[in-house]
């Protein structure tokens, strides 16, 4: 795998994988967050279990921030724990904090009919947050 990639002037620049707090960053500077949040899972994937850890290590910065900025911090965050309970490893301290909760309901796929499902589909570290999405969330990413 070549590991350099062409910057925006132009000029190779080295590659690295993007972390879940440089997933935020993008999605603060404008980057549509479906498109961050595929990034991030790709690189994720891509690694071996034993190099991922590095990828979630940092938190992610909430204070101050507004509200679709703050149920994507908590989204992250609960995507965090997910990724790392599948694949076996110790979640980061960070994740475990008041502010990845959001304080209202956040239903992924509007209307009254998908409710139901995915209140009941929802994987738990998505509940805690108060984020409802299903089951196959990340499978869509």
């Amino acid at each position: 795998m070549n590991d350099t990639a062409i910057g925006t002037a132009g000029t190779p620049r080295q590659y690295h994988s993007q972390t879940a707090a440089e997933t935020f960053e993008r999605i603060r500077a404008g980057t549509t967050p479906w498109v961050a949040m595929g990034d991030f899972l790709d690189d994720w994937r891509r690694l071996p279990v034993e190099q991922r850890p590095p990828l979630v290590a940092e938190p992610i910065a909430v204070a101050g921030e507004e509200k679709e900025h703050q149920r994507w911090a908590a989204f992250i965050a609960a995507t965090v724990e997910w990724l790392c309970w599948n694949a076996k490893l110790p979640f980061p301290g960070w994740t475990n904090k008041p502010e990845y909760r959001l304080p209202e309901p956040w239903f992924l796929y509007p209307g009254w009919r998908l409710r139901a499902w995915q209140l009941a589909t929802t994987p738990a570290p998505y509940k805690m947050r108060n984020i409802f999405g299903g089951d196959h969330m990340l499978d869509r990413v």
